[in-house]
């Protein structure tokens, strides 16, 4: 019983060193907000090119957009100045930010914006919002970002989670603490050894761990496996999904703004025809459809794109330089009319 107590005593009082330490140690309020904070820095070097080339239009997306789309081909091809602002991993809360804090801050700002996207990833608010993606997520948002909070973390908290956000530091900075410890446990040991720190371990450990340097077959497993967030049975939910997401600010941004917002569906090789998708993401994407139509949002398709055959891919999303040669045409071919014609 004795030892009970003293293990109790112990324990309670590394909680309490922690509650009042941690929120010193990462310089963070206490209580904490639930979700996460961001500073006031926003990545403002994409705006200063958008006004430097005085850019028409603004493409958005992941690395399917690096990977597919050739800007300076499509540029030259539709005699419009473009820029796309591609970042691996990103998804719509992404999407939300880069529209409203980089593009709109722009002067002039473009006068369309396209978003290249796939399947459901559009309204799914807490798509790629955690662990690493707050800080990339951070490099997009300012201090306060309400409606972001809200939708991609808030929502999906029950009361318990947002208590212990708000009133345990060990829980509300357990991503800081990884990322202490990791960076402890990568740099401890080779800084022993050799005078390479700090950011010279990052480069080699950048170097080494290069997605190029993944054996294909596990990439493409692990690639496949995130997508399959895309096809829960909530994802597939269009119009359980669609109020809460971060598609109707986007809609609604640029039509106050001015801008006309041009949504292109990519092609994959997910599935290997329109038929062999989930009756549930058949209908997700007709119900997508009249909603665009219905707020006047044009749709380019090219889900199952014969003229993008499987040899033009490298794996089941991004394409090889053969394919983005070819899609690039494709595009800006469906383009031309879209951007001639007034708005």
């Amino acid at each position: 019983m004795r030892s009970f107590l003293r293990y109790l005593t112990l324990l309670l009082v590394s909680l309490a060193a922690l509650t009042l330490g941690l929120p010193r140690v990462f310089n963070v309020p206490y209580p904490a907000q639930a979700g996460p904070t961001f500073d006031n820095a926003v990545r403002s070097r994409y705006t200063n090119i958008l006004e430097e080339y005085q850019v028409e239009l603004a493409l958005m997306g992941d690395s399917v957009l690096e990977q597919g789309v050739d800007g300076e081909a499509l540029s030259e091809a539709l005699d419009v100045p473009s820029y796309a602002i591609a970042v691996p991993g990103s998804t719509a809360p992404f999407w939300y930010l880069i529209l409203k804090n980089i593009i709109l801050e722009a002067e002039p700002r473009p006068d369309a914006v396209l978003i290249l996207y796939r399947d459901t990833i559009l309204t799914l608010p807490d798509f790629h919002v955690n662990g690493g993606y707050v800080n990339e997520l951070d490099q997009f948002a300012t201090a306060r970002e309400d409606v972001l909070i809200e939708r991609a973390y808030l929502n999906f908290m029950n009361p318990l989670e947002k208590f212990a956000l708000a009133w345990f530091p060990l829980y509300s900075s357990r991503q800081q603490v990884t990322d202490l410890a990791d960076y402890y446990a990568r740099n401890l040991l080779p800084a022993l050894l050799s005078a390479c720190r700090g950011e010279c371990l990052d480069r080699a450990h950048a170097a080494i761990f290069h997605i190029d340097n993944v054996v294909p077959e596990f990439q493409e497993a692990a690639l496949v496996e995130d997508e399959e967030f895309l096809f829960t049975a909530r994802a597939m939910d269009f119009h359980g999904t669609v109020e809460e997401s971060f598609l109707p600010e986007i809609i609604r941004l640029c039509r106050e703004n001015g801008i006309r917002l041009i949504l292109v569906h990519e092609r994959t090789l997910l599935f290997a025809n329109a038929a062999a998708e989930p009756k549930a993401l058949r209908e997700y994407k007709s119900e997508m459809a009249e909603y665009l139509e219905a707020n006047e949002v044009p749709l380019i398709d090219f889900s199952y794109d014969p003229r993008l055959p499987e040899e033009y891919f490298t794996d089941v999303l991004h394409m090889n330089a053969a394919g983005k040669a070819a899609f690039t045409q494709l595009l800006s071919e469906a383009l031309m009319p879209m951007l001639q014609a007034e708005p």
